[in-house]
């Protein structure tokens, strides 16, 4: 458009002078030809002079009707070298209109492009590889700050738990004196009366603490696995037999017979003990507890449902917390061992409610045994 705009300025001069310096703007070395013709297709100029005064074909005439347009295409020369051709309407030292077609040389523009793209392509990859060290380093640094985070937590844990040891011991001991000594007092009083009936309470109340204090001292202390490979039947059924002997509700258990899982038998029991009781204290007196056990892929998936009144929503996150319990006579440890013990043995624990239905439901997963 630049050299089009030159060479009009340049044919509004009047006198010879006006075809030599259209020739002057149009020697640039990107120009391959360029020619000026009138509405009937006689070229008025031309930078190979011998065609000056020659008519074009009838097609380009015809083509050239549309004075208004702008046109630009790729053509071939020749000689095959690729170039693009413009034409343009441009106006005569007369006022008359007049065609200028420019055929410029394509071959240091393909290139510029080409490297062009070579370098958008290298920009390109740089910008991914940037963007994708900066999503890893955003993840390590992430992943470093949650591992300091939990390593400070685990050491405040270990703190805790070695001091509530220390203070479970010295209250057992205080409270063994108490209850021995309670003992033999309501056994010295034969008669019922006020005294009997409150060694009762007491004793009752040592029971209470007692039970508690269990519980702190078998969450706080390192735990010792003894990893092996047994039948989950049995222990499901032993499980259930010393948690329902007073229940009047109903246990339907689906564990296939053969089924084997690697754990340690006194923890799992434990853990399958307190499930099993808080389902049966979910549903009340009467009520149905489903227990079942299947195995998948490398795992055995044990599930314990109840149709009671679920969990509240509020409840959810805290529920493996130690010392968070929604019963009225409740530790908060029983859920928060289990989860202990369940992922030391390498497997997951998860309590929910039920989905579509009335309920909640425990899900333990363990290691799959090997086939006794």
């Amino acid at each position: 458009m630049a050299l089009s705009f030159s060479a009009e300025r340049a044919l509004r001069k009047a006198g010879s002078e006006a075809s030599e310096e259209v020739r002057a703007v149009l020697s640039d070395r990107v120009v391959a030809y360029a020619l000026i013709a009138s509405k009937e297709g006689t070229i008025l100029f031309h930078t190979n002079p011998r065609l000056k005064g020659t008519t074009l074909p009838e097609g380009e005439v015809e083509r050239w009707a549309k004075w208004d347009i702008v046109s630009g295409r790729r053509i071939t020369l020749g000689t095959g070298v690729p170039a693009y051709a413009m034409d343009s309407v441009i106006h005569g030292p007369q006022g008359s209109d007049e065609m200028l077609r420019l055929v410029l040389h394509t071959a240091p523009a393909d290139r510029i492009i080409s490297r062009a793209d070579r370098l958008w392509w290298t920009v390109g990859a740089m910008l991914v590889l940037v963007w994708t060290v900066g999503i890893l380093f955003e993840r390590i640094s992430t992943r470093h700050i949650r591992l300091q985070e939990d390593m400070a937590r685990q050491r405040q844990l270990t703190l805790i738990g070695q001091m509530t040891a220390v203070l479970a011991h010295e209250i057992r001991n205080a409270l063994g004196s108490v209850k021995g000594y309670s003992q033999w007092m309501e056994k010295q009083i034969q008669e019922s009366g006020p005294q009997k009936t409150a060694l009762g309470v007491v004793l009752q109340g040592t029971a209470r603490i007692e039970s508690l204090v269990n519980d702190l001292l078998r969450f706080s202390k390192e735990e010792v696995y003894e990893m092996t490979s047994f039948e989950l039947r049995p222990l499901i059924q032993a499980a259930c037999e010393g948690s329902v002997s007073s229940w009047e509700g109903d246990v339907a258990m689906d564990v296939d017979a053969g089924l084997t899982v690697f754990a340690d038998r006194e923890k799992l029991h434990r853990v399958m003990v307190n499930a099993i009781r808080n389902a049966i204290d979910a549903v009340g007196h009467s009520g149905h507890v489903g227990i079942s056990a299947r195995s998948q892929k490398k795992e055995v998936v044990v599930t314990v449902e109840d149709a009671g009144l679920g969990i509240k929503e509020e409840d959810i996150p805290r529920l493996f917390t130690p010392f968070h319990t929604t019963k009225t006579d409740g530790t908060g440890l029983g859920l928060a061992y289990s989860k202990k013990v369940v992922e030391g043995m390498g497997g997951d624990i998860r309590l929910e409610n039920r989905k579509g239905e009335k309920g909640a439901m425990m899900t333990v997963r363990l290691p799959k045994g090997v086939k006794l």
